[in-house]
């Protein structure tokens, strides 16, 4: 199984000129702890609530700083082709929970740990009633 088969098509995004009050609002409209910055449909980086909480802690103006300031900018992604094992093992390497999908320099999804977990516990499970199949 392929990540295009099990990836999200519907990725919230945010222009890297918005404040970082407008990311920490979109982030609780959607309950989602992730956006990708994106300029049209090509990724420029990412922020996770974590980096919001980490950027508050310094006592800055919510309003006035832009998510481009504090965005992580080198974010992995994978083609949508990847199997789903290579894909957990490199985000396990990587140790990231989300995996932004492209083809060429256009984002089309996003896979997230949870996402990999089902598929792959299905896939397992299929497994281990293959091998109880021929061991009868």
């Amino acid at each position: 199984m392929n990540l295009k088969q099990i990836m999200q098509k519907k990725v919230v995004t945010l222009n890297p000129d918005a404040s970082i009050r407008d990311a920490a609002k979109k982030m609780k409209d959607y309950r989602i702890g992730y956006l990708l910055v994106t300029n049209g449909e090509s990724i420029k980086g990412c922020l996770t609530d974590r980096d919001i909480v980490l950027w508050l802690a310094s006592g800055k103006d919510p309003d006035a700083t832009r998510i481009n300031s504090i965005m992580q900018t080198s974010v992995v992604t994978a083609q949508p082709d990847l199997d789903v094992f290579d894909a957990s093992k490199l985000m396990a390497r990587k140790k990231i929970r989300r995996l932004p999908v492209v083809e060429g320099n256009k984002l089309i999804g996003l896979v997230s740990v949870s996402d990999l977990a089902s598929v792959i516990e299905e896939e397992v499970d299929n497994f281990f009633h293959v091998e109880e199949a021929y061991q009868i």
